[in-house]
């Protein structure tokens, strides 16, 4: 994994996340602090998509989910153009490669642009993102893995699962690179 001696000792596992109502499981590879938020950012802000496969191989999916379909949060069309790709999309990629999934971008789009949910609360994070989803028909009886880079609130991932449910998903599980706690770990 190329990490030296103190990168590998700041890496922590998540602990099990309590899964939200709006989704059916709920997993993160490690806590969102310091090496696993500097790779995080790095992966996001500094096009580090190298750091993909590490996120994604360090991701344990349930055997008890059965999944349809991977979908990454998705970013809006502007936000996707200045940065020139999706993180999340990269960790998906990667994790479809190593368990065989079926990846679908298509299912799931951002129809606003929101600002970034760094320094709101829980309850600015939810409205920043509420109704900001639209999901294809196409997941009509669906089951549905949602990946992303970091989740702190899961507004991001419970405003995605609306979308998908609103559209017939019948289940939505989340699988996160990193997991933050409101207040306790530094935000992106």
């Amino acid at each position: 994994d190329h990490l030296c001696a103190v990168c590998r000792v700041s890496l922590l596992p998540s602990p099990a996340l309590g899964c939200p109502p709006g989704l059916d499981g709920i997993t993160a590879a490690f806590r969102y602090n310091g090496s696993a938020r500097n790779g995080v950012r790095a992966l996001k802000y500094q096009n580090q998509v190298r750091l993909a496969p590490f996120f994604a191989d360090a991701i344990t999916l349930p055997p008890s989910w059965k999944i349809d379909y991977v979908v990454p949060v998705p970013l809006h069309p502007l936000k996707r153009w200045l940065r020139s790709y999706n993180q999340s999309d990269c960790i998906a990629q990667e994790l479809c490669n190593r368990y065989s999934l079926q990846q679908k971008n298509d299912l799931l789009r951002r129809t606003r642009f929101t600002k970034s949910q760094t320094t709101l609360n829980g309850f600015e994070r939810a409205k920043n993102v509420s109704k900001a989803f639209l999901a294809s028909p196409e997941v009509h009886g669906h089951s549905i893995l949602l990946v992303d880079d970091v989740t702190t609130t899961h507004s991001t991932l419970l405003a995605c699962a609306s979308a998908l449910r609103k559209a017939g998903a019948v289940s939505i599980y989340a699988a996160c690179a990193t997991a933050a706690t409101h207040g306790a770990d530094h935000e992106p």
